[in-house]
């Protein structure tokens, strides 16, 4: 770790004042660093993540859809999740080579041609097929910049109690959303909490982290998928 605790309280004090004028406070920028950091720093990692995402419904207006995803990254091309919402169990393995999408409620998969990296692969089937994965932004080496190249402001708005947790607070603005952050307070900086405003809107996305594992040895055959009997192989048609 390159801060200890005590020196974050040093740093907070120091930039106090700073952050209340600053658009881009430095105690906030140190802490998204120091996680993205330790993030980088993993070998594999495992967590929940449970999703509400909002949508304007055309027929009754606002809804919100939920989801709880348990997530597996191994490596740099390795990838596991396990997503089950209001509409439907769903899993994707991804293996280095391709992504296998899989619905346990219709029992039928597809296997999508995926590039050689996690990351690369992520990418790819958001911008052809329209899937997201759920916290793959906290996973990219420039997270901190990215952040710094879409916002207006950026500060560390204090210590803030999650489910019993401390964690720190930091909120980002820019031209269309305003984000917040809530991450742990501890040695790692793992994210607890992250919310996404539209401006302009009553639109939000909320996810909610849990159960964080850190470096586990994970088989490689779990991210092999095995299709089960009588499972229809379909296609998955490119977004329009």
């Amino acid at each position: 770790m390159k801060h200890s605790f005590t020196g974050f309280l040093a740093l907070i004090m120091t930039f106090g004042v700073s952050a209340q004028v600053s658009k881009v406070d430095s105690v906030a920028i140190l802490i998204l660093d120091q996680m993205s950091h330790v993030i980088g720093d993993l070998t594999s990692a495992s967590f929940t993540v449970e999703t509400r995402n909002d949508v304007n419904d055309p027929d009754v207006g606002l809804t919100s859809h939920f989801a709880v995803n348990e997530v597996y990254f191994d490596g740099p091309d390795k990838m596991l999740v396990n997503l089950k919402g209001d509409k439907g169990h769903r899993g994707y393995w991804y293996n280095g080579d391709v992504l296998v999408f899989y619905s346990y409620n219709e029992n039928n998969y597809a296997v999508i041609d995926a590039p050689s990296t996690t990351l690369e692969t992520i990418d790819s089937v958001y911008s052809t097929y329209g899937i997201d994965f759920p916290a793959a932004d906290f996973f990219y080496p420039t997270f901190t910049d990215d952040l710094l190249a879409n916002s207006n402001e950026i500060v560390f708005d204090g210590i803030r109690v999650i489910d019993g947790k401390e964690c720190f607070h930091i909120i980002t603005k820019g031209k269309e959303e305003t984000i917040q952050f809530w991450i742990s307070n501890n040695v790692f900086y793992t994210p607890v909490k992250m919310l996404i405003m539209k401006n302009n809107s009553n639109l939000q996305y909320e996810a909610t982290f849990s159960n964080w594992q850190f470096n586990q040895v994970l088989p490689v055959s779990m991210f092999e998928f095995v299709a089960p009997p009588k499972a229809r192989e379909i296609s998955i048609l490119p977004k329009k």
